[in-house]
């Protein structure tokens, strides 16, 4: 048997996912100074858990999402989203690989949406991020710009 296994996600994983997420970044010292000094790891673990089921239902056409498992325990140890191109997204290969949110009521998804919009999210960078502070964090050169605003992208709320 092999040690890992890759497996379709579901929203009841939402809480392994965000323990895996968040400790897997929070090693990197250049994500972790985007959050308050006084930000721990068990708190960022608890709301990105309330976050997680929305991200997961966000864009259903093109994201796919994947986890892998430890074969003997079936805890998980790694995730990953995919954002296929349009000509891919109805492939055969993928269709495990979608979040199924068919079966919810409006009243579900709804209750998801107002928990993502509900859990805390405030990073270092913001709208206002003043330009010495930028260049402490991202050195001397941003590395995307988009309409003259850097782009937040690499941190997902």
């Amino acid at each position: 048997m092999p040690p890992y296994r890759v497996q379709p996600v579901t929203l009841a994983d939402s809480p392994a996912l965000a323990r895996n997420n968040m400790s897997a970044f929070w090693t990197n010292p250049n994500w972790n100074i985007l959050w308050p000094k006084s930000t721990t790891l068990d708190f960022l673990v608890a709301e990105a858990t309330k976050r997680m089921p929305n991200n997961l239902l966000r864009d259903p056409a093109a994201l796919r999402h994947q986890r892998a498992v430890d074969s003997e325990t079936g805890e998980l140890v790694g995730y990953a989203r995919w954002e296929l191109p349009a000509g891919h997204r109805d492939a055969a290969a993928w269709a495990r690989s979608k979040i199924a949110e068919d079966a919810m009521s409006p009243e579900e998804r709804r209750a998801i949406q107002e928990r993502s919009d509900a859990a805390w999210c405030r990073r270092v960078i913001d709208e206002n991020l003043e330009d010495e502070v930028a260049k402490a964090i991202l050195g001397e050169t941003p590395i995307v710009r988009i309409r003259g605003e850097i782009n937040e992208a690499f941190v997902i709320c």
